[in-house]
């Protein structure tokens, strides 16, 4: 018996890339990066700016609100004792008592008044009216 001859199969050859293109680390790196700056920049061009509310009105962070009047509480509070009676009419900005017409009240009073609006001394006279005790 004689040996065939197996005939070879043509193998498909790579084709070859073009000159100067290599993918490499950096160029993924690099593409990541384009479309990471992209989305940034998308979202910086269709958010509202800060301090700004959607109808374009200018509006404070929430926390500096809140921050503006508990300040205003205590300069309103340093003016006042306690009002309750029940604790030897300590000065409202150390009181914490719980008591009807005491500390907690007055100064959720207070902070009421200035979140309306209200300026410090306009709600020093409405504290004065309703609770009394005023520091002369």
């Amino acid at each position: 018996m004689a040996k065939r001859k197996r005939k070879k199969l043509p193998v498909a050859q790579p084709k070859p890339k073009p000159a100067g293109w290599q993918p490499s680390y950096w160029m993924i790196v690099a593409l990541v990066a384009i479309f990471f700056a992209g989305g940034v920049m998308i979202k910086a061009f269709f958010s509202p700016s800060p301090g700004v509310s959607l109808t374009g009105q200018n509006v404070q962070p929430a926390s500096s609100i809140d921050a503006a009047v508990e300040g205003g509480v205590q300069v309103v509070a340093a003016n006042f004792r306690c009002a309750c009676g029940g604790c030897g009419e300590l000065f409202l900005i150390d009181c914490t008592c719980d008591m009807p017409r005491g500390a907690k009240e007055e100064k959720d009073f207070i902070r009421r008044n200035l979140q309306q609006g209200l300026s410090i001394d306009e709600v020093i006279t409405l504290v004065d009216n309703e609770y009394g005790h005023r520091i002369s």
